[in-house]
């Protein structure tokens, strides 16, 4: 099964089950999925695939591009991938419903700003990161003190491994 079907599988289970505070994992999985009860449904969807992302990572995408890697580290890559993911679907859904999320919105400026990856880096980098070469932080910190203010970075949904 591919990501995509798998993330759009939880989608659709999520949805019927409404705001659940966690998802069953996928059968054979190892990781779940945590929902913070206070996400909005309107919100869920963009979030779960947030989750689903690095679910995806935490099981397969890491151990594919480290395969000398005998346990699995979160990554930069995997923030990105799992932000830019979470940002296309919000996008959909505010372009065909009009919705507002102030997080959300946020974010979707810096993605479509073309700052994502120095983002990812400023609000969420964790301490075994190295930094990339190509990040442009002094021409985002410009634009973040124009374009960010009080902005207040988020998580609402997360993958984790079983205990």
């Amino acid at each position: 099964m591919n990501q995509r079907h798998q993330l759009l599988s939880i989608l659709v289970f999520t949805s019927i089950l409404g705001c659940a505070p966690s998802v069953p994992p996928l059968p054979d999985s190892n990781v779940q999925i945590v929902i913070e009860p206070s996400t909005s449904k309107h919100t869920l969807p963009a979030w779960l695939f947030y989750a689903g992302t690095r679910a995806f990572w935490m099981e397969k995408k890491f151990f594919e591009l480290h395969p000398e890697a005998t346990s699995y580290q979160h990554t930069f890559l995997e923030e990105v991938a799992a932000r830019g993911g979470c940002t296309k679907i919000w996008q959909e859904i505010r372009a065909k419903d009009g919705r507002r999320d102030r997080y959300l919105d946020d974010l979707a400026t810096v993605e479509q700003s073309g700052y994502l990856r120095e983002y990812v880096w400023i609000y969420f980098r964790e301490r075994g990161w190295s930094e990339p070469p190509d990040l442009h932080l002094m021409e985002f910190e410009r634009w973040r003190r124009l374009h960010l203010q009080s902005h207040e970075p988020e998580t609402k949904a997360i993958a984790q491994f079983k205990k």
